[in-house]
């Protein structure tokens, strides 16, 4: 049985579930402190393997692991947005709602003198003084993200009433998106650790969360273009999309350069596949509602019928990210022993 080779599946707990269960803090210390981040990690993997090491998850002697990160904040907190740090949940940065004029003043930061982005570059000098290296890396978030960050739900509107406004903006945040890219990457190797654990580090990942909220067409002239920019400028390129990828994923199709894709669920995942070609890697997400409110049945079907839509499974993982806390640990279970059984790769 050992070597019989399965597709991955990914298991990832929101903060709410470390916090509640294990005690453990997501807030405004975990991003400022990096001796605290290092031993907040060492104790996840142990209670993983304490709870769950009969799936294969956490480690039983974990190594430190002397890591950045910093959400999808650090583009918003350089340009002056809040950020909100909770015991519980990811760090959110409200929206500035910046007029047009306000917008079109912006410029591109010098990122390296500019808080919190000076303080994240402290911590990697500090971890690679203790440790020898240091890994992860900053999420630049999404075009359209940064974007709705710096101008609001307007932004929305401006798509249609304002386009040229809307592409002097876009542009920008594309610009500070490489810029941030171009700072980090020689430090760690990596573009997507922040983004997804189920994309090789070395790619560059792109957060597109929001690009469910526009369709296809609206991609096609406000989100395409700046992707393919990523895509040219910073390879080899991957996407996260969160949510279904349908209206999009023809679109996606086209973007250059691309060898990842991570699609969210309620996706037809085989058309996706079939649309991107067998060559780009693809990660399946399933429902954490499902997960969590579902029964083993269920989730076990949800899998299986995942999988179904896999191939070629050489290089299609699933993952079942964003687990709340109260989800069933059978649910957990149940979801990676499915892949085993049924996610032979032949």
């Amino acid at each position: 049985m050992s070597n019989i080779r399965h597709i991955p599946l990914g298991v990832g707990f929101y903060p709410d579930w470390w916090h509640k269960d294990y005690g453990i803090s997501f807030g405004r210390e975990y991003y400022f402190n990096a001796d605290y981040r290092v031993d907040c990690q060492a104790k996840m993997q142990k209670k993983l393997y304490d709870r769950f090491g009969d799936v294969g998850l956490g480690n039983k002697n974990p190594e430190p692991k002397p890591m950045i990160t910093f959400g999808m904040g650090m583009l918003p907190a350089i340009f002056g947005c809040e950020i909100i740090f909770k015991d519980d949940a990811l760090p959110w940065a409200m929206p500035l709602n910046l007029s047009k004029e306000a917008c079109d003043n912006l410029t591109l930061p010098d990122l390296a003198t500019a808080s919190p982005m000076k303080e994240v570059l402290e911590q990697v000098t500090h971890l690679k003084s203790k440790y020898g290296k240091v890994v992860g890396d900053i999420n630049t978030t999404g075009v359209q993200n940064l974007a709705l960050k710096l101008r609001g739900d307007e932004l929305y509107i401006d798509m249609y009433e304002d386009p040229e406004f809307c592409h002097r903006l876009l542009k920008l945040c594309t610009q500070c998106m490489i810029a941030l890219w171009k700072l980090v990457y020689p430090l760690t190797g990596s573009g997507a650790a922040d983004v997804t654990p189920m994309c090789d580090p070395s790619i560059y990942c792109v957060a597109n969360c929001t690009v469910e909220q526009i369709s296809g067409d609206t991609y096609l002239e406000f989100g395409l273009p700046y992707d393919n920019i990523l895509g040219e400028t910073l390879q080899p390129f991957g996407i996260h999309h969160c949510g279904s990828l349908d209206a999009v994923a023809e679109h996606y199709a086209k973007v250059k350069n691309l060898v990842f894709m991570e699609a969210g669920f309620g996706t037809d995942f085989a058309r996706a596949r079939s649309l991107m070609g067998p060559k780009v890697a693809f990660n399946a997400r399933i429902s954490p509602v499902l997960m969590k409110n579902g029964t083993e049945e269920e989730v076990e079907s949800a899998v299986k019928d995942a999988i179904a839509q896999g191939a070629p499974l050489e290089n299609f993982s699933i993952d079942t990210v964003g687990l709340t806390h109260g989800v069933p640990d059978g649910n957990v279970r149940i979801a990676r022993r499915t892949v085993e059984k049924y996610g032979i790769i032949g």
